[in-house]
């Protein structure tokens, strides 16, 4: 009788060991739990990762990305009214100031310290087919052909000879040996010389 209880046994612990059942349990490691452990963790880290996502563009609001559209030139939220020295992307109707002031406007997006470091300039490009206003005005309308120093904010003054000069112009100079007569304004402006009287958009066609 014991002989046969102990091959009884000797079965049973065969049969547990054959179906991963520890000796004395009465519950096995199913191989389906580790699975099902597995593909809930991963349920979790994917669910984590979209509701990261979505935070991170919640963050990242429309106007990081705005560009500034000729519309919004003259109307609320442009970053400067006007400029001094206005200068014009190479490839693109595009304008930044360059201007110093005290303090950046509100709606500057890219406020930046000026190099000598006595003041500020918002970096913010403008999308416009003509050049914005001046804060000051220039003793020409206009200039083909000008002398600047090459300071950050340089010097200029224009050298055209011209029926006659601008009301802004200070010292306008009779050329007396110019046939026919001509003007010449003898003002130095402190900032870009401003656009040329022949625009940059040809008109050939």
């Amino acid at each position: 009788m014991r002989l046969r209880m102990n091959n009884h046994q000797q079965q049973l612990q065969a049969w547990r060991k054959k179906k991963g059942i520890a000796a004395g349990s009465g519950m096995g490691t199913s191989p389906v739990i580790p699975a099902t452990m597995l593909f809930v963790a991963l349920l979790v880290a994917v669910c984590f990762g979209a509701t990261a996502a979505r935070s991170s563009h919640a963050r990242h609001t429309d106007a990081d990305d705005a560009i500034r559209l000729p519309s919004s030139f003259g109307a609320g939220g442009r970053p400067w009214n006007c400029c001094d020295s206005a200068i014009k992307d190479a490839s693109l109707p595009a304008w930044r100031c360059n201007d110093v002031v005290d303090k950046c406007s509100a709606d500057c997006q890219d406020c930046e310290a000026s190099p000598a470091g006595d003041g500020f300039v918002c970096g913010d490009f403008i999308l416009s087919l003509t050049e914005p206003p001046v804060c000051t005005p220039r003793p020409w309308d206009c200039c083909d052909s000008v002398a600047c120093t090459r300071d950050y904010i340089p010097n200029c003054m224009c050298l055209d000879k011209v029926e006659s000069c601008s009301s802004n112009c200070e010292r306008c100079e009779f050329l007396y040996h110019s046939d026919p007569p001509r003007f010449q304004c003898r003002d130095i402006f402190h900032g870009y010389p401003g656009p040329k009287c022949r625009t940059w958009i040809s008109t050939s066609n």
